[in-house]
């Protein structure tokens, strides 16, 4: 992918979103963070670019990830989709995958596992 990858992150970690800064820095990638899956979807209506790669955790208060991504698909996010998340079970997996997400990552991770993969993603 040409120019900047515009990237959010959500987490209820203010600690992990900000350390998506820091992992991956301009100019080659634009990190927008949410604090939650309803903040995170606010976002995504109401930005003028759309985000190429969405980032998320699982286990958030209130929306989980599986729910965050069911509605964002709903919306008609069409971009990358990654979840960072530690302990996932069998069935949450099965229904990541149901709803066409991209890529699973167990936390804790490799940072730069974790950029090579969000650039082979991307490309």
């Amino acid at each position: 992918m040409a120019g900047t990858l515009r990237i959010l992150t959500v987490d209820d970690e203010p600690s992990i979103t900000q350390c998506m800064r820091f992992i991956f820095e301009e100019p080659q990638y634009e990190v927008t963070m949410a604090q939650d899956g309803e903040d995170a979807l606010n976002q995504v209506a109401q930005i003028a670019q759309p985000f190429h790669v969405i980032i998320t955790d699982n286990n958030m208060p209130q929306l989980s990830g599986v729910e965050f991504v069911r509605r964002l698909r709903a919306q008609g996010f069409t971009g990358k989709i990654m979840v960072l998340s530690a302990h996932l079970s069998a069935d949450v997996r099965s229904a990541y995958e149901e709803l066409a997400t991209d890529l699973l990552i167990d936390k804790p991770f490799d940072i730069q596992d974790l950029r090579d993969a969000l650039d082979q993603l991307a490309a």
